[in-house]
């Protein structure tokens, strides 16, 4: 067929459907050039996301008078297990076309809406209901309905525009790439490095942005070319023109403004919210299980299911042997208060360096984090479960990480040099802040704002530490991109600073860098590679708005996460409640020193042609190994390395 024949008409041809036993991946290509295989490059991206939807395939060629439109997806299936929910999917008369990846929580309401209105329904998918939305409502309020997770795209034919769209946090990921020729979209990267279209160039801002942050910010990726969508956003291209739109930014510093809200009502409604968004996240046509790690919000998300669900829920958690890192022992004790079905399972070195290489293919794009969603997600995957709760979004939301203490102090002490500057207790004041002198240098350097000292305290290395670790030929272009605040500014231009302290804008910070290009990033790649769905309840929309608009003296009081604690105090065991804030962490120290020490040396003094400096990691081993610094360090460049050489295992179409 001419796929470029000048027609009015368009064609549609449905390629590889049917079911595979293979994970949820959307995939998309609008082409310019007379491209004879485009639907093999769309099977070909598509297949390369079999790992996240083992349930079925589906790929499908447009054919317009000026251009070519191709949509692919692999299918986990969730809502409606029956045929009459494959994708892509189109509307009756097939002027609208989607693939999605995602959970419309909602979507029933959304349904009954859309059925008054006449609307008929030919499956209980929510795929439909997006579709149908999207013809009722158009875009914009659909998404403003629309209470969950997802990335999609939609083809309008009558429009003739391709609209893609992600969830307010950022939950599902979405990437893209336009060079003038092509469009393509996909859910992971290695899926439009397949297409054959995106050359293999790593971005030398995203080592800069990896071993300043360890992760990579959006939109930057770590290919040239490649961008991710931000989150609550969507894009529109039409006629070769690319422009992307915000529809959400959380609307904050409201609540008890007129002095009016107490704090039990703040309690009474918190509690409702996140019931409610528990309860919501339960629906499905498959058993739904739990994360559970022994700590305040998985434990709780855990004692709000198995209320509200109607069979015992199963639960999963890692353990290690060494003591000093197992919480084994609270999951357990959670499992037996609230009877659920637990299973736990001891993980050792050995079993995570097999696994290693799966890991970081899984990756998609590199990370110092992400092993822990690895190997739950395996073992509920193989006890049967295709979706699992998470307690993530609650240190973000009510203050439980360290950065709500430290950005203060840090901004502070850097305000109190600039004042002191000049002055007799300059030299006094240099002393006792000494332990922050080359954060406040390099914040004064760049540039002294809350925003630059959050990225400071949550960094891995300061720019002056860059300069050693990044080979001359690349490290000016690392500083001027990552060092220019454009990433900075990005995230500010999505809130409204007008009416929040800066507590309020911490827990933004951390919601839109270390949550969302990090742990929801990880999370998904992670379970899905496992054919796993994990949901957030604390990352509701409207719980996030409400947690968002509660006074910061209510929310923080003087202990972390101090409302979550209070509100929910009847729920959780004492011993969960009183014990110290911990961070679920792998004997990544005790491994790299001991049984993993050969290899990883072998690996940091490799010289090898990945934007290092040769002398740079070989340094940082050699002060982990004497206890100056954090396992994370060597651990980020182990990765970069490994992650490069990876790329090169990434099949593409020729």
């Amino acid at each position: 067929m001419d796929i470029t024949k000048h027609t009015e008409k368009i064609t549609r041809i449905r390629i590889s459907e049917g079911k595979i036993n293979f994970m949820c991946g959307i995939t998309g290509i609008i082409s310019f050039e007379q491209n004879s295989d485009i639907i093999e490059r769309i099977r070909w991206m598509t297949d390369t996301l079999l790992h996240r939807g083992p349930d079925d395939v589906g790929n499908i060629l447009i054919a317009d008078r000026t251009f070519s439109i191709a949509l692919g997806n692999r299918r986990l299936a969730i809502l409606d297990l029956s045929p009459a929910a494959h994708q892509p999917m189109s509307n009756e008369d097939e002027t609208v076309w989607i693939t999605y990846n995602g959970e419309i929580y909602n979507f029933l309401s959304l349904r009954k809406e859309l059925e008054k209105r006449g609307y008929r329904f030919r499956s209980r998918s929510d795929t439909e209901v997006l579709i149908l939305g999207y013809e009722e409502w158009g875009l914009e309020e659909l998404l403003r309905r629309a209470r969950g997770m997802f990335a999609f795209g939609i083809w309008d034919s009558k429009n003739r525009e391709l609209l893609l769209a992600r969830d307010r946090l950022g939950e599902k990921p979405l990437y893209y790439f336009w060079n003038g020729k092509v469009f393509l979209f996909a859910s992971e990267v290695k899926a439009l490095l397949a297409s054959g279209w995106v050359q293999r160039r790593v971005n030398p801002a995203a080592l800069g942005a990896f071993l300043t942050l360890g992760s990579i910010p959006a939109p930057l990726t770590a290919i040239e070319g490649i961008q991710m969508l931000p989150p609550g956003s969507y894009l529109r291209f039409r006629d070769g023109a690319l422009t992307i739109q915000r529809y959400w930014r959380p609307s904050v510093g409201y609540l008890g403004h007129n002095g009016k809200i107490r704090e039990k009502e703040i309690i009474a409604d918190l509690r409702t919210h996140l019931r409610e968004a528990v309860r919501l996240q339960l629906v499905a046509d498959v058993p739904v299980g739990a994360f559970l790690s022994g700590g305040i919000d998985s434990s709780l998300i855990v004692a709000l299911a198995s209320e509200i669900a109607q069979e015992p829920i199963q639960t999963f958690s890692i353990g290690f042997q060494e003591p000093k890192y197992n919480e084994a022992p609270f999951a357990r004790l959670i499992a037996r208060r609230f009877n659920v079905m637990h299973q736990e399972h001891i993980l050792t070195a050995e079993e995570v360096e097999r696994d290693l290489p799966r890991i970081l293919l899984a990756m998609d794009q590199p990370t110092i984090d992400g092993v822990n969603t690895y190997f739950v997600s395996k073992i509920a995957r193989q006890a049967g479960l295709k979706v699992a709760l998470s307690g993530l979004g609650a240190d973000e939301l009510f203050g439980g990480y360290p950065s709500f203490r430290l950005v203060p102090r840090l901004y502070a002490m850097a305000r109190l040099v600039s004042v002191l500057s000049g002055t007799r207790l300059r030299p006094i004041f240099g002393r006792i802040a000494s332990a922050y002198r080359a954060k406040i240098r390099t914040l004064f350097k760049y540039d002294p704002s809350p925003e630059l000292a959050y990225l400071i305290v949550r960094g891995l290395f300061l720019d002056e530490e860059l300069s050693l670790l990044i080979h001359p030929d690349y490290l000016p272009q690392v500083l001027e991109e990552f060092y220019s605040i454009d990433y900075l500014q990005h995230i500010n231009n999505e809130i409204d600073y007008q009416n929040i302290d800066l507590m309020q804008k911490i827990s933004w910070f951390e919601l839109r860098t270390y949550m969302h290009n990090q742990l929801l990033r990880d999370t998904d790649v992670m379970s899905m590679a496992h054919g796993l769905e994990v949901r957030v309840p604390f990352l509701d929309p409207i719980l996030v708005e409400f947690v968002f608009n509660i006074p910061t003296h209510i929310k923080l009081g003087c202990s972390p996460k101090h409302l979550i604690l209070h509100t929910f105090q009847d729920k959780l065991p004492v011993e969960i409640i009183r014990r110290s804030k911990a961070t679920f962490t792998f004997p990544f120290e005790d491994w790299l020193k001991g049984p993993w020490r050969a290899a990883f040396e072998s690996w940091l003094y490799y010289r090898g042609d990945d934007m290092l400096h040769p002398n740079g990691p070989p340094t940082v081993w050699r002060r982990f190994l004497q206890g100056r610094i954090h396992w994370s360090r060597p651990w980020a460049l182990f990765i970069w390395r490994m992650w490069i050489n990876t790329l090169t295992q990434i099949p593409i179409m020729c």
